[in-house]
C-alpha cells in the first residue's frame, strides 16, 4: 500500500530576476502555437535523494545551503529567460516581462523519499506540486511555478510547473537544464533563443473558444504507471518488426503496444463491440524544420498527426505501420505547409481535424500520446547529483499516454489514464504484462 503522508509549506516567496529587464524587452510575443496551446501548468518532479546514509543535524544546515543556491541560480536564470519572470496577456496574445517574479514554495513532508519510490501513487504525487493541472492558477498569467519538497532524512523533491502557453517539452527541458548548470557554476549554462516562434509563426486573432478541448470529460479516471526495461523493449521491437517497419523505434514500439491493449480494454468494456481507433500524437518541430530551428528556441513549436485504424486493424505489427505513415506525412506534407507560405492554414486545418477526432468519441476510441524522451531530463544535477528519478504528477488527463524515460535512458516510463472501468482490464491485459511491470519500485 502506498505512504500517505502529509505537505506542510513552510515558506514562500517571490523570485525576481537577478537583472531587470531592458524595457526595449518588456514585451514577448506568442507565436500561434502558442496560442493554441492550452491553458495549463505542465508539472515535472525532480527526486534526489540524500547523498549520505544517516539523518543528523546537518541536514538541516545542508537543505539551507541548497534551497539558498537554488534561489541565487534560479534569479540568475530568469535574467535570460525573462519572459519566465512576466505576466500573460491572453487577451493581447503576449507576456508583459515585467519582471513581477516567480512563485517559489518550499514544503516538509512527513515521510521518507524512498518511502514514496518504493511505490509511486499519482494521486499521492499530486499533493507535491504548486498548483494543480488544470486550475484557476493557469489564469492568473503567472509563468513559472517552483515548490521544493523536503523530505526527513535529507531527500528532496523539487517540482518546476511552466504555463504551456510558452513552453513544450523541449524549453522545460533547456530552461531547467540551465537553471541546474547555473546552480553548479557551469558553462553549459545556455542563453534562451527568443524570437524564432513569433517570427516564424505569428499570432492572429482567433476565435475566443477556437479548437477548445475538454480535458477531462467527466467520470471516474484512473492513471497507472507502466515500466519498460531495456531488454523487454529490444523482444517488443523484435515482435513488431514487418517488412512495412523493419526497424520500428523504441517508442513506435511501446505505442503501439499501449494503443492495442487500450483498444482491448475498451473493446472488453462494451462486451466485446469493436470500432475504430485514432491516436493522436504530438511531435516536435525543430530538427524537421529546413533549416532546423535550434534546441534553445523558447515557445511551441509542436506538429501533430493522427494514426487511425479500422476496427479490424489490432496487430501489432499493423499499428506501428499507421504510426510510422503518420509520421511520414508529418515530415513530408505538413512541415512542408509550414514553411510554404500557408503555415497557419495547415495549423488550424490539423487541429481541426484533431478537435473532430476528440469529439467522436462515442464512435472512435480515440487517445492522445507526448513522448518526452530523449530530452536529458536524467541529466540535471543541481550540485547535488543527478536525480534519482524524474516523472510527472500523476495528473493525466483521460485517454492520454506520456512516455518518459528511465533512469538509464534506454527503458521507458509510461502512465497511461483510461477510465476506471477500462483500466480494470488493460492493467490485466496478458500481452502487456509480458513486456512491462505495473508501477515497479523506483529503488532497487
Amino acid at each position: 500500500m502506498a505512504t500517505e503522508f502529509i505537505v506542510e509549506t513552510i515558506h514562500e516567496e517571490t523570485i525576481k530576476p537577478a537583472s531587470p529587464t531592458p524595457s526595449s524587452l518588456n514585451t514577448f510575443k506568442l507565436s500561434v502555437m502558442d496560442q493554441l496551446a492550452p491553458l495549463v501548468h505542465v508539472p515535472l518532479i525532480f527526486w534526489y535523494p540524500n547523498d549520505t546514509d544517516a539523518c543528523g543535524v546537518d541536514d538541516f544546515a545542508k537543505a539551507k545551503e541548497r534551497t539558498q543556491r537554488l534561489k541565487k541560480s534560479l534569479s540568475q536564470t530568469l535574467a535570460r529567460f525573462y519572459p519566465f519572470a512576466g505576466r500573460m496577456k491572453m487577451s493581447s496574445n503576449f507576456i508583459e516581462c515585467n519582471d513581477e517574479g516567480v512563485d517559489y514554495i518550499e514544503a516538509r513532508v512527513n515521510c521518507l523519499l524512498q518511502d514514496i519510490l518504493k511505490q509511486p501513487n499519482g494521486k499521492l504525487l499530486r499533493k507535491l506540486i504548486p498548483v494543480p493541472f488544470k486550475s484557476g492558477e493557469a489564469a492568473t498569467g503567472r509563468v513559472l511555478l517552483v515548490k521544493v519538497n523536503f523530505f526527513e532524512c535529507g531527500g528532496m523533491a523539487i517540482v518546476v510547473c511552466i504555463s504551456h502557453k510558452i513552453a513544450d517539452m523541449s524549453t522545460m527541458s533547456t530552461f531547467i537544464k540551465s537553471w541546474a548548470a547555473m546552480a553548479r557554476s557551469s558553462s553549459q549554462v545556455v542563453l534562451p533563443e527568443l524570437k524564432s516562434p513569433s517570427s516564424l509563426f505569428p499570432p492572429m486573432d482567433l476565435p475566443t473558444a477556437a479548437f477548445k478541448m475538454e480535458l477531462n470529460k467527466g467520470g471516474n479516471f484512473r492513471t497507472r504507471r507502466f515500466v519498460f526495461n531495456a531488454s523487454k523493449i529490444l523482444m517488443l521491437k523484435a515482435k513488431a518488426a514487418s517488412t512495412d517497419v523493419t526497424q520500428p523505434t523504441r517508442v513506435e514500439a511501446v505505442i503501439a503496444l499501449l494503443w492495442k491493449c487500450a483498444m482491448a480494454a475498451a473493446t472488453s468494456n462494451r462486451g466485446g463491440l469493436t470500432q475504430p481507433s485514432a491516436l493522436a500524437q504530438v511531435a516536435s518541430l525543430r530538427k524537421r524544420m529546413n533549416p532546423p530551428v535550434p534546441d534553445n528556441c523558447i515557445g511551441n513549436l509542436l506538429g501533430m498527426f493522427a494514426a487511425q485504424t479500422p476496427d479490424s486493424e489490432t496487430e501489432l505489427q499493423g499499428l506501428v505501420h499507421q504510426l510510422r505513415k503518420g509520421i511520414r506525412e508529418l515530415n513530408e506534407n505538413y512541415v512542408s505547409k509550414l514553411q510554404g507560405g500557408d503555415a497557419v492554414s495547415a495549423i488550424l486545418e490539423t487541429l481541426q481535424a484533431y478537435a473532430d477526432l476528440a469529439s467522436e468519441r462515442d464512435e472512435v476510441d480515440f487517445y492522445s500520446c507526448s513522448s518526452w524522451c530523449r530530452f536529458g531530463l536524467y541529466e540535471v544535477d543541481f550540485g547535488w547529483g543527478k536525480p534519482r528519478w524524474v516523472s510527472h504528477s500523476g495528473v493525466t488527463p483521460p485517454q492520454l499516454l506520456t512516455l518518459m524515460d528511465s533512469s538509464d535512458g534506454e527503458g521507458i516510463e509510461a502512465w497511461m489514464s483510461l477510465s476506471e472501468a477500462e483500466m480494470g482490464f488493460f492493467e490485466r491485459n496478458e500481452e502487456l504484462l509480458q513486456f512491462a511491470s505495473v508501477n515497479p519500485s523506483v529503488i532497487a
